[in-house]
């Protein structure tokens, strides 16, 4: 996690802060697993522990961290988001915050704010706007150069069967699949259809779910069909096609003929691509939001089913200032769209899911921030704080093998050492390194 925001107060309040987490000592630490300070700093002679807990984190998780760090550090203080749900922070009524406070720890509380002017909301939005042009919207490209545009008749059907396929699986699977059936001449709606033609509806199922387990990919399982559910999906999407000569833009121009507006005809193919087996709102919601902004139809996309909820997108909303929490998601990102993308709501949701993949993965080893493309937008970096000094610390006795373990670690990170390839004088041929401070 970024905690630039601690160490910045910190400076300001006179310390020197080490400038990543640190482990304390080990020497009477009953809490193994509870070793890493998020920021440890000194002032004047004293060594600082600092325990951040966000508003999601459970700030009882401190007990055990803090009874480790006093056993290192002369001063352990817990800072705590708020507001938050799980214990009270007010030290007189509540009950479970004396838990930490009795082992001698201080609680800062920190609240941010969490909105944005008209101006960076302005900015804001052309920044997403732009990131949506050339960003993809498959995830095996998301680290790729490719702008995502479905070009081609082919593009269009793997996007439907990339679609179709989706249980939040990973999407190094949907081109696996893909090159299997190609393989076996069964990838394309068109094959697919004439297998259906040829050996019914069950056996080309059946078919699908055999080359690919032959091929050592394993389909998804569900409670209807096990096995069988993804590769049903697949042949439901091909006979699908079939309807339309195979032909996407087919497909967009006969749901207008059955409809009096483009939002009609919109709500119309929602509702009949859920008649493919697999597909509910969520993925109808997803192959038309991809089909509009990288594959030439115009359909508006104003509606909230088109912006995808879930826990990672709802904390990157919450990263770039565009809602304080899950309650609010769809009201403030609609408010947002209507104002700032003329309703487009697919637009938010694309970039929200692009950032998260690209720039901020969990499975990252660390986060891209400085080549993020909302850098300048992220609370994490440019996030407003107020901070509430409620209880000081204890000192503590902590082991002096532990404390001298900890203060050498802190030393060391301010010592640079230089290397010199050439001495600059023959009286200094032996010279290799030197140390300053």
């Amino acid at each position: 996690m970024n905690y630039e925001f601690l160490h910045q107060y910190l400076k300001q309040k006179g310390f020197i802060v080490y400038p990543h987490e640190i482990i304390c000592g080990s020497e009477g630490c009953e809490h193994d697993r509870n070793r890493f300070v998020d920021v440890a700093a000194r002032k004047e002679g004293l060594l600082y522990a600092f325990e951040y807990k966000s508003s999601a984190d459970r700030l009882l998780r401190a007990v055990k961290q803090v009874d480790n760090y006093r056993k290192s550090f002369d001063m352990v203080i817990v800072v705590a988001e708020v507001p938050r749900s799980d214990i009270s922070t007010n030290p007189k009524r509540g009950v479970r915050i004396k838990e930490i406070l009795g082992q001698g720890a201080g609680l800062w509380t920190v609240q941010f704010v969490r909105t944005k002017n008209l101006w960076q909301k302005a900015q804001l939005a052309k920044a997403l706007v732009k990131i949506s042009e050339s960003a993809p919207i498959e995830a095996h490209e998301v680290a790729s150069s490719s702008n995502g545009r479905l070009k081609t008749g082919e593009a269009k059907w793997f996007w439907l069967f990339y679609s179709v396929m989706d249980r939040r699986s990973n999407a190094a699977t949907f081109i696996n699949a893909k090159e299997i059936l190609k393989k076996a001449r069964l990838f394309s709606p068109v094959q697919i259809t004439r297998a259906v033609r040829d050996f019914g509806k069950d056996k080309t199922i059946h078919k699908i779910t055999n080359t690919l387990v032959g091929n050592c990919f394993v389909p998804l399982k569900d409670r209807t069909m096990g096995i069988l559910a993804q590769p049903r999906s697949i042949v439901e999407a091909a006979l699908f096609m079939a309807k339309y000569d195979f032909n996407f833009t087919n497909l967009y121009l006969a749901f207008f003929e059955k409809a009096s507006s483009r939002a009609q005809a919109c709500e119309i193919l929602w509702e009949a691509l859920q008649d493919i087996y697999g597909v509910g709102p969520r993925i109808a919601s997803q192959l038309i939001r991809g089909m509009v902004l990288k594959g030439g139809w115009d359909f508006p996309l104003n509606d909230d089913r088109y912006l995808e909820e879930c826990d990672f997108n709802v904390q990157m909303a919450q990263k770039m200032g565009l809602a304080p929490d899950k309650a609010q998601f769809h009201t403030q990102l609609g408010k947002f769209a209507d104002t700032y993308l003329e309703g487009n709501r697919g637009i938010l949701s694309h970039v929200i899911w692009y950032i998260r993949k690209r720039y901020c993965h969990p499975n990252l080893s660390k986060a891209l921030c400085a080549e993020c493309p909302v850098f300048e937008h992220c609370y994490d970096n440019t996030l407003q704080w107020r901070f509430t000094e409620i209880i000081q610390p204890t000192r503590q006795q902590p082991s002096s093998a532990n404390r001298e373990w900890v203060e050498k670690k802190m030393l060391r990170e301010s010592t640079h050492i230089v290397t010199m390839r050439k001495p600059p004088h023959p009286s200094q041929s032996k010279l290799s390194t030197f140390i300053s401070s």
